[in-house]
């Protein structure tokens, strides 16, 4: 929406002559219009300054204050020397004038406007990846910084600039160390702001208003009422002063030259960013995405350019040039980061990771998808059974999958050992939520011998969510991912959150970084384990293998989980009968799978043989109906049952299973086990 009003702005301002004038606004509205745009730029404003979180500023890293900091020293540079060269073309150019006029430059270069970037990151779907979450957490600092440089420019613009800036400065204090509080103590009808009143412009006052809000439910449902209305209605007004301003017809003498020092001058950002990004270890695909992602320019840019204008510090000439520069930069951010940069390719030599690859002295890495608190006591206690050791210890991610919703910006949070300290938080039921699973997820940590659990929460729409769960997989050096299943009501129907979340586990299945375990929660055994305080309950735990990748995979899991003292596990390995042998014969392909098999299985015996608390068996099967009748014989004896989807596995074991792959994402034989479980 942004980039189309840009360039209506921009047209209008083209054909922007009397008889439209005439024709189409008459001079009675132009006072209305420029009251409809005033007032859409106060509520956005306050709309910004509702979606910062200034706790943010304390999770910052030194990088990103390194490339924030040479990037607005780079622009602010770049912008002096080209104003100066500018403004010699300009006939009657007075100097003391437009004084503030570099600052203005140069803020509208450097600014990268965080709500268009987290729209862009997300449209692209690399908002999780390195580049992303670096760019959107310097596009944060950027906003705030190039703001502080544009409001005090805008107060010393005027000989009663020192005057303006104390009083300014006295509002900020108010608003900050008197109104917060009275909100935060009863969150009601707030207070009115006269920020005309001390000389600055009024929408600083709706900025404060916004950045003191608390955040939480109230400030979440103003946000949605708001934004419609804002972005809907009000704005478009703003963008038609926009247009009345802006003249195409005085362009600058020299045009060519005009557009290409402005041009050279935004170069310098991507420059620097570049520079500092390669820095820091990115490559150098990485280095260019980024640094074209921080000239993400947007409505802020506009309402700098539009301030500049209205205090006298820009003059009439150039503001038509970094109109065009404005909107140029606006339509190519999206098509050359999608062009450049495909985190999938960066990151494919470290593609499908496996648990069969860890080896002793590495970290054994896992990731947990959690829905919902419910979700927890399954996933920690399985985690807790997969034998952490000093040698291979277990690395924890949790990730605390939310839903995008309303108006809120797709992110991921990294929470640290505490639960954030958000004053309406007992308001949000997210919030709730989120302190819930952290809560749990630290007390998981103190108690067991797991090496480190990290807390995180990717906001996203479950459209892409799983993206979000391959970026954050990839970034993590992932070598298991444990996904809940959601089962299926009393009458086999599912909830529809609960059909969104199965689509999200599917897509995530369609392309997956490592191996992905699904568990389904049978209430008898994880859920239930850590009932006696101080004590593990042993667990009987049944592996079925039944040939190929998947199950090599599904042994190799079993294999870790016997390596704990409380763990009681019985290897099943399914041979092909007479009939089946047949098949396999005609196939040289799963001959050669079978021969992978049969080594996997030697070593595993030869590994385990001193074990006591390994069973091995085999028995011999014709077709998947007999592989089911022996699940079935199976079913109530472990408290867990351990199979692979069924990769590789040869045909006659598929045969007859076909009417029970319900729920393709566990595959023939896991949906086998659904029928057992709740049929």
């Amino acid at each position: 929406m942004t980039t189309a009003e840009c360039c209506f702005a921009w047209l209008y301002s083209i054909w922007k002559f009397d008889l439209v004038l005439n024709l189409f606004i008459p001079l009675l509205l132009t006072n209305a219009v420029e009251t409809f745009a005033s007032t859409a730029l106060l509520f956005y404003m306050f709309l910004v300054g509702l979606e910062m979180d200034l706790a943010a500023l304390q999770r910052i890293e030194t990088k990103v204050i390194v490339n924030v900091t040479a990037g607005l020293v780079a622009s602010l540079v770049a912008s002096f020397f080209t104003f100066t060269g500018i403004t010699k073309e300009i006939v009657g150019f007075e100097e003391p004038k437009f004084s503030m006029g570099p600052i203005f430059t140069g803020a509208v270069i450097s600014v990268t406007s965080f709500p268009d970037l987290a729209r862009t990151l997300a449209d692209l779907k690399i908002l999780n990846t390195n580049v992303g979450r670096w760019a959107l957490s310097s596009a944060f600092l950027n906003d705030l910084v190039s703001w502080t440089f544009v409001i005090g420019a805008s107060l010393f613009s005027h000989f009663e600039g020192f005057l303006s800036a104390v009083a300014t400065l006295i509002l900020v204090l108010t608003c900050w160390f008197v109104v917060r509080p009275i909100l935060i103590w009863k969150i009601s009808n707030f207070d009115s702001n006269r920020a005309d009143v001390c000389g600055t412009h009024s929408m600083v006052g709706g900025f404060l208003l916004g950045l003191i809000m608390p955040k939480g439910e109230l400030a979440t449902r103003i946000g949605d009422q708001l934004e419609e209305l804002t972005t809907g209605v009000l704005l478009p007004f703003f963008f038609i002063t926009i247009g009345f301003k802006t003249n195409i017809g005085i362009l600058p003498l020299k045009l060519r030259e005009s557009v290409t020092t402005f041009g050279v001058a935004w170069f310098v950002k991507i420059v620097t960013s570049f520079v500092v990004a390669m820095l820091y270890g990115m490559s150098l695909l990485e280095g260019v995405t980024f640094g074209v992602l921080m000239n993400t320019k947007g409505i802020l840019s506009i309402i700098i350019l539009n301030l500049g204008q209205e205090i006298g510090a820009l003059h009439v000439q150039l503001i038509p040039v970094m109109f065009v520069m404005i909107v140029a930069m606006t339509v190519l951010v999206k098509p050359i980061t999608f062009l450049i940069y495909n985190p999938k390719y960066n990151l494919k030599s470290y593609t499908r990771r496996t648990i069969e690859s860890v080896t002793e002295g590495s970290d054994f890495r896992i990731l947990l998808c959690i829905h919902g608190v419910h979700h927890i006591a399954g996933l920690t206690n399985l985690v807790q059974y997969s034998h952490s050791t000093k040698q291979s210890p277990i690395l924890v991610f949790a990730a605390h999958l939310v839903q995008l919703v309303g108006r809120a910006t797709a992110m991921l949070i990294v929470h640290g050992g505490q639960r954030s300290n958000n004053e309406d938080s007992k308001s949000n039921h997210n919030q709730d939520n989120a302190d819930q699973i952290i809560d749990a997820l630290g007390e998981f940590e103190k108690k067991n011998k797991v090496q480190s659990v990290q807390a995180l929460t990717v906001v996203s729409p479950y459209d892409t969510m799983d993206e979000d769960i391959y970026n954050l997989a990839e970034d993590k050096f992932i070598n298991l991912i444990l996904v809940p299943f959601n089962k299926p009501e009393a009458d086999d129907i599912m909830s529809d959150e609960a059909c969104l979340i199965r689509k999200v586990t599917q897509n995530l299945l369609k392309r997956p970084p490592c191996t992905v375990g699904l568990l389904l929660d049978r209430c008898i055994g994880l859920a239930k384990s850590t009932e006696k305080e101080g004590r593990q309950l042993r667990l009987n735990v049944a592996m079925l293998f039944c040939g190929g990748a998947d199950s090599r995979e599904a042994l190799a899991y079993s294999s870790r989980l016997a390596e704990s003292r409380n763990i009681n596990l019985t290897v099943v390995k399914f041979l092909p009968g007479t009939e089946a042998k047949k098949t396999l014969e005609e196939n040289f392909e799963l001959q050669s799978e079978e021969h992978i098999d049969d080594q996997y299985i030697t070593e595993f015996k030869l590994r385990t043989m001193q074990n006591p608390s390994i069973i091995y068996g085999e028995r011999v099967v014709n077709t998947g109906v007999e592989i089911v009748e022996a699940m079935s014989e199976l079913f109530n004896d472990f408290h867990v049952c351990i199979l692979g989807k069924g990769e590789g596995m040869i045909e006659p074991f598929t045969m007859g299973l076909s009417e029970w792959t319900e729920y393709e994402e566990l595959g023939v034989l896991g949906g086998c086990f659904i029928c057992l479980q709740f049929c």
